[in-house]
């Protein structure tokens, strides 16, 4: 039997999931939950040693013997610390040893509670991998403990052979053990760069049995003509979409610009363009929906990446498989391998296709999406497009640009700080006409960047200024809030003009529609000096134009559904209406 502590039973799961049969076992109190756990079952082979100064050197002598990994365990406190020397000695040798250290309470660290030090970051100097469980309450703490025991496993013979250091809290009573079955885990597989692998091949199958493969496509991945071409090849054999933004930089036969249609989706809208299979590949996306709408559908797919470190990057819960490889040499292997009567029916693509057509744009008026959209139509071929955080990315996502264009955004951390510096770095480095499209919060925190010497002629900003942080107005607004423009969405009346003319700029200020269409034609044009468009909005006027546009969208994409809610929302009560939501999506 094993113990009822949830993320014992998932570190013994996985052990026996990644064939770690040797274990060397030291006495204590804390560890009692894990040793008996793993003592009662017949797949490990134990040994006992007391000292836990000759526990890692004994594990090492039968790991260089068997040539397979072996883990040792011991109670917490100072046995933790008698780890060290060890450790240091497997991971100069390239010994692939999992210390499992036993932890107490984690809140209780330096509270005067016994045989509580800190474990967490002991090792680091001689591991490849140290990890610290959590206290597993919940299915989300279940998937983060799963997750954190894969990375550290995987490590064992990455890229050559070394120790691997988990600290496991032990809260919970260890004493009781009712537990007859460990739990399903679920194993991430790295598929290593090797194409003679036969490994691969049984991929080949999966990729060509799903019928709706969404490939997510996040930013700074450098994609030239030749692997276009083999990305097209790809789209053409399996059916998918390459779900793209414009920091993706792909624009091809195969792609659909995802962005509007997920972020207008409600919730219960997504179900026909659930995927079979998720293939992602590169850094972040601006998509908030994209993601969590995925989530409603966990047991209906499963998640594979790309990613030529081999790092884990499990956004959706459900990622089974990591390719260590290029994006090009993924594409091209699968493509070379695809069943000689495969193809796409392009009814995935159809499905995604259909959606993305269907939103209705208004005529809008004098807004910061009208200045989105007038702005689209003009920047040339061959540009640099650098986004500001939040509405600036977002409000950009809905028109289309020329294929050529590259956009950037710093959407890796999405931090208000350095969009201008960013920008103008990019600036620095072509010939060709630089863009940014930056609100005003996010411009005066980095202004003094406006200053910078090595700005060129080629520079062309767009503020879009209206006083304050409208996206705080898109989620929640004055109804909800009366104060929000106090302090969360820092209302001030503060204009660039001043600063830009005295740094030499172009300087050039709009409030309407009229002004706009008349100054934008300037942008696209040689200059001598670096141009600086200021337009004058309304946030809390742009806030209600977003969610109107979205909201009208939204009720055309959910059908009967999203129709019944926006009419009971006049009628119920808060709690009635969330009632009436979840029979809606049953």
């Amino acid at each position: 039997m094993y113990s009822n502590i949830k993320s014992v039973q998932l570190l013994v799961a996985l052990l026996k999931a990644y064939n770690v049969r040797d274990i060397v076992m030291s006495p204590g109190g804390s560890d009692i939950a894990i040793i008996h756990s793993i003592e009662t079952d017949n797949f490990f082979t134990c040994y006992s040693v007391v000292d836990e100064r000759s526990a890692v050197y004994f594990s090492i002598g039968i790991s260089q013997q068997k040539q397979a990994p072996v883990a040792c365990v011991c109670t917490s406190g100072t046995a933790v610390s008698n780890y060290l020397s060890g450790m240091t000695e497997a991971f100069y040798q390239d010994v692939p040893i999992v210390a499992i250290t036993a932890d107490k309470e984690p809140y209780r660290l330096n509270q005067l509670m016994l045989q509580k030090i800190d474990q967490t970051n002991i090792f680091n100097s001689v591991t490849k991998k140290s990890v610290n469980l959590p206290v597993v309450k919940n299915d989300n703490d279940k998937w983060y403990c799963e997750r954190l025991i894969n990375e550290a496993l995987l490590e064992l013979d990455h890229h050559g052979r070394g120790p691997v250091h988990i600290n496991i809290p032990i809260t919970e009573n260890g004493a009781v053990y009712d537990c007859a079955e460990l739990p399903k885990v679920k194993k991430i597989n790295l598929v290593t760069y090797d194409k003679d692998n036969n490994t691969w091949l049984s991929y080949v199958t999966k990729l060509a049995n799903a019928k709706k493969i969404l490939v997510i496509v996040g930013q700074n991945i450098v994609f030239c003509d030749d692997d276009v071409k083999t990305i097209e090849k790809f789209s053409e054999k399996y059916n998918c979409v390459f779900s793209v933004e414009h920091m993706s930089n792909l624009k091809c036969k195969g792609c659909i610009p995802t962005y509007p249609v997920t972020e207008i989706s409600g919730p219960g809208m997504f179900s026909e363009l659930t995927p079979d299979l998720v293939i992602s590949l590169g850094n972040n996306i601006a998509s908030y929906r994209l993601k969590p709408l995925i989530k409603e559908h966990l047991n209906s797919f499963t998640h594979w990446q790309i990613d030529s470190a081999g790092r884990i990057r499990d956004f959706s819960n459900r990622l089974t498989d990591v390719f260590e490889c290029t994006p090009q040499y993924f594409f091209e292997y699968f493509t070379e391998n695809a069943p000689k009567n495969s193809s796409n029916d392009m009814n995935y693509y159809n499905l995604w296709l259909e959606k993305y057509n269907s939103i209705e744009y208004p005529d809008f008026e004098f807004s910061n999406f009208y200045v989105a959209k007038s702005l689209s139509k003009i920047i040339p071929s061959n540009s640099v497009l650098h986004l500001a955080i939040l509405n600036s990315t977002r409000t950009m996502q809905f028109f289309e640009l020329d294929h050529t264009v590259k956009t950037y955004s710093n959407i890796g951390a999405l931090g208000i700080d350095g969009c201008l510096s960013t920008f103008l770095g990019q600036a620095s480095s072509t010939d060709s006409l630089a863009f940014c499209v930056i609100g005003d919060l996010s411009f005066f925190y980095d202004m003094n960047a406006a200053g910078i010497r090595n700005v060129g002629n080629n520079v062309r900003i767009i503020l879009v200024n209206n006083t304050g942080g409208s996206e705080f107005h898109f989620f929640m607004g004055k109804g909800k809030i009366p104060t929000i423009n106090d302090y969360i969405c820092a209302e001030h009346h503060k204009t660039a003009r001043g600063w830009i003319e005295s740094l030499g700029y172009d300087y050039y200020c709009a409030s309407s529609k009229t002004e706009i269409d008349n100054i934008l034609p300037e942008f696209v044009k040689k200059s001598d000096k670096p141009m600086f468009l200021e337009v004058f909005t309304n946030m809390e006027k742009d806030a209600k134009l977003t969610n109107e546009f979205f909201h009208n969208n939204r009720i055309k994409f959910g059908g009967m559904k999203a129709k019944l809610i926006d009419k009971a929302k006049s009628v119920l009560k808060p709690e009635q209406l969330e009632k009436a939501k979840k029979m809606l999506k049953k």
